[in-house]
């Protein structure tokens, strides 16, 4: 009668672990969720010439909420901020429009939600969203950009401002193969004021770059990080390269100083080739497409309590009740042997009390 009773323990109490620990996969998750942890580079303030934008696949019926997570780069009044849902494109039809005020404090980045009536029939299609500010005029506000790939020198934003304008110089070594792009913090750099180029050498001598690199004027930037992208440098890992950065007379780059006390330009490098089966199309500034970033962000869909198991269910084939049947027997038969388990009929016993 003990064995029974702790077999019936045992499983009684698999099957209820297994119940609390479904709860997290009962309650609402996002369909689309860009994760950046922790987020390294942010666009700079929002300007209406150039507003960002991401183009992105919906899965899902009922699109009704879209968060962005905004960073203060300055103390000043915070504006409004206006995100619009469009269809297919940065010039199709304007579906859904969202105007709210962010509070944003300067300790850290926070998550914004814009809600909007669900769009029905969003599954299976493709939109655009863009957010810029809503008065017309630039914000202190900066949304966050994931570039693709892995990051190989991740210098901190820097503690200096460089003088403005001229050609900088330095090196690095690449930590990864297919060395792609380098990122730059700036005070401001307007590409559409003069030239903004990066150039990589692979030796300190050389007079013919391997990569240039020249922004347009869409790529303003003001107290963000600036991109310059290139065609990927093929088996560049470990091997040490030389760039030559030139900016308008007006930028004013953001740095730091090496060991020899010398101020250099603060940076990051990105390594790595594109990956497919995303729902992310690319981010976009204005109607230019940038298919090699995107914007940090989430999208949410009409709650389903059931979604997440019936997508478990479907990506392990139908076999996820098989499993979770194994998973209850095996913490039982654990439970049993280690937790309720019963004296042998040769185990010592408690003396009994009169």
């Amino acid at each position: 009668m003990l064995k029974i009773k702790a077999w019936c323990l045992s499983m009684v109490t698999a099957a209820l672990v297994l119940c609390f620990s479904l709860i997290g996969v009962h309650s609402a998750q996002p369909v689309i969720d860009v994760r950046n942890t922790p987020r390294i580079t942010h666009l700079g303030g929002l300007s209406p010439q150039s507003p960002p934008g991401e183009l992105f696949y919906c899965e899902e019926d009922g699109l009704r909420q879209i968060d962005v997570p905004f960073v203060a780069i300055a103390r000043s009044r915070h504006a409004h901020v206006t995100l619009q849902l469009r269809a297919d494109s940065p010039n199709g039809e304007l579906l859904r429009e969202s105007t709210i005020k962010p509070e944003i404090e300067l300790t850290g980045p926070a998550w914004v939600s814009f809600d909007f009536e669900a769009v029905p029939d969003s599954g299976g299609k493709v939109f655009h969203i863009t957010i810029a500010p809503a008065d017309e005029a630039a914000t202190n506000l900066s949304c966050w950009v994931r570039y693709h790939g892995q990051t190989g020198v991740n210098d901190p934003w820097g503690d200096r401002f460089l003088p403005a304008g001229g050609a900088q110089r330095g090196d690095f070594i690449s930590h990864h193969a297919n060395l792609r792009c380098l990122a730059f913090p700036v005070e401001t750099l307007f590409p559409g004021l003069g030239v903004a180029s990066l150039k990589i050498y692979d030796s300190a001598i050389s007079k013919v770059p391997l990569r240039t690199c020249t922004l347009k004027a869409h790529d303003e930037v003001n107290a963000g990080w600036a991109f310059f992208a290139f065609d990927p440098i093929a088996e560049s890992r470990w091997k040490r390269y030389y760039f030559e950065l030139q900016v308008p007379k007006h930028c004013r780059l953001i740095g730091t100083t090496d060991p020899n006390r010398t101020e250099i330009p603060a940076y990051k490098t990105f390594h790595g080739l594109e990956s497919s089966g995303s729902p992310l199309l690319g981010m976009t500034r204005g109607t230019e497409r940038q298919t090699d970033r995107d914007l940090v962000f989430r999208t949410w869909c009409n709650d389903d309590p059931m979604k997440m198991l019936a997508l478990l269910n479907k990506r392990t084939e139908g076999k996820l009740w098989i499993a979770a049947a194994l998973w209850v027997i095996a913490t039982a038969l654990c439970l049993r042997v280690f937790v309720f388990f019963t004296p042998g009929p040769g185990a010592p016993q408690d003396d009994a009390t009169s």
